[in-house]
């Protein structure tokens, strides 16, 4: 399993930005995930005459809570989350500790780079709310 160097959220940072983990991967065609925290991927590959093809659905939620956005499986099969687009760990587990690390109990913040056709909502808009005032 690929280790992320460091264990705080300025590490995970730096690496989120360094791009290792997407050298070679293409992006595929892909929505931006539901809000009730389901995402599906399907991987489709040839092997010894053989078509196969692998469909991943994950559902995830925090404190109960939906994650928002999409999780897919890569061909490699490193897991990408769509608001973190450098990162791609071996697990799922991965992502969500790096979401809690990061984003998770951040206050919103506006996506600037967003266009009206392609929206990308701030990691977390409408992700869930907690007791004290965050949303």
């Amino acid at each position: 399993m690929h280790e992320v160097p460091g264990d705080s959220p300025e590490a995970l940072a730096s690496y989120f930005l360094s791009g290792e983990g997407l050298t070679g991967v293409e992006a595929q065609p892909h929505d931006h995930g539901a809000a009730d925290g389901v995402s599906s991927s399907v991987r489709e590959f040839e092997y010894r005459n053989h078509l196969a093809r692998i469909e991943t659905t994950y559902r995830v939620t925090i404190d109960g809570e939906p994650l928002r956005g999409r999780l897919e499986v890569l061909p490699s099969g490193a897991v990408h989350y769509h608001r973190f687009p450098q990162y791609a760990p071996a697990s799922a587990v991965d992502v969500v500790k790096a979401v809690i690390d990061t984003v998770w109990d951040k206050p919103q913040v506006p996506d600037e780079l967003a266009t009206i056709d392609h929206e990308h909502p701030a990691p977390s808009e409408g992700t869930h709310d907690h007791p004290g005032g965050h949303s």
